[in-house]
């Protein structure tokens, strides 16, 4: 009975664990604070050319959890926009990152003596 409890408390730990790592933030695609910038405009082969508005301070902090695993690349771009001029960007800068597999299953679980 006492390897039993001590299995399901295991068991338990391992689960609260796992919650708790899951709900970390997700990564996260930033930049310094540009002064003035109000948008970024983002594009790439697997993004949909997107808007974004810059965060108080100029930066960007864009959620990127849904990326496809594997390679990814997209190109962005700083743009301010002036009541007189109109909106002005910056030239497209390419920013390239991987997304991690997901790990296999486990293989060949059992209880072990």
């Amino acid at each position: 009975m006492k390897k039993v409890f001590l299995f399901m408390t295991a068991v338990f730990l391992f689960t609260v664990s796992m919650a708790a790592s899951g709900g970390q933030a997700s990564p996260f695609l930033v930049c310094d604070p540009q002064a003035g910038v109000t948008t970024y405009k983002l594009t790439g082969p697997a993004w949909v050319p997107t808007t974004v508005p810059a965060q108080t301070d100029g930066s960007i902090k864009m959620d990127v959890a849904a990326s496809a695993i594997g390679a990814n690349s997209l190109t962005v771009a700083a743009c301010i926009a002036d009541p007189l001029w109109g909106e002005s960007c910056s030239a497209y800068v390419p920013f390239a990152y991987t997304r991690p597999l997901v790990p296999g299953i486990p293989a060949d679980t059992r209880l072990s003596p």
